[in-house]
């Protein structure tokens, strides 16, 4: 798959990159002052627009500066939850606490949680985290149960809102939501080049990739 989605044999860019760059072009915009500044600067070219020259200089370091932090961030944040739906097994997490932070990100709260997660190959455990819960998901906080998918080597996990809704509604079998972890509807074949491709864009090691391959494998 190329860079515009079609078969070929252009360059590989990886959802986690690509979102990992609109990340930073989005920051960046956000800080065009700096650049402003600088063009200004040098377009005008006056003794008294000297200090744009600096201002501008410093506002567009630290703009570069957060955005390669925040694409850092997504980049991480996206790699994990692919690297998770391609890997993980199905688990349940009981919600222990609720908590806020008084913290939006893109106007959307940071919330803190506490949750005890376990499944039929995952051995229970607890763990404090904080996530960003869009407001629509939020009541699906106060049912207690949330389905996710765990590395279970790792403790790593994701909550799957899609299968949380399923599993409040009583179509979970034993608490946990029944099915392929990352089928979607999709078929084999196409699981397999999706994991290719996690493989080759360095999302999935080796090892993850047999794991995740042996798992499609043994599901038909």
């Amino acid at each position: 798959m190329t860079m515009f989605g079609e078969a070929g044999t252009g360059p590989r860019f990886s959802g986690p990159l690509l979102r990992a760059v609109g990340s930073f072009a989005f920051v960046m915009l956000c800080g065009i002052v700096g650049p402003i500044f600088l063009v200004c600067y040098f377009v005008f070219d006056l003794p008294e627009t000297g200090w744009m020259l600096w201002t501008g200089l410093g506002l567009t370091v630290l703009d570069v500066l957060i955005g390669l932090g925040v694409a850092s961030l997504t980049y991480r944040g996206r790699a994990r939850a692919e690297r998770l739906r391609a890997t993980g097994v199905r688990g349940v997490a009981e919600v222990l606490s609720v908590g806020q932070t008084a913290v939006q990100i893109n106007d959307e709260p940071l919330m803190s949680l506490r949750l005890r997660i376990g499944g039929p190959d995952v051995v229970p455990f607890e763990v404090g985290t904080r996530k960003v819960i869009p407001h629509y998901r939020q009541p699906l906080l106060y049912r207690r149960r949330l389905a996710v998918l765990v590395d279970a080597e790792t403790q790593e996990f994701e909550i799957d809102w899609d299968a949380t809704e399923k599993l409040v509604m009583g179509d979970g079998a034993g608490g946990v939501v029944v099915g392929p972890t990352n089928s979607g509807g999709r078929s084999a074949a196409d699981r397999l080049a999706s994991l290719d491709e996690l493989r080759a864009s360095g999302v999935l090691t080796d090892d993850e990739y047999r794991r995740a391959r042996q798992r499609i494998v043994d599901e038909l």
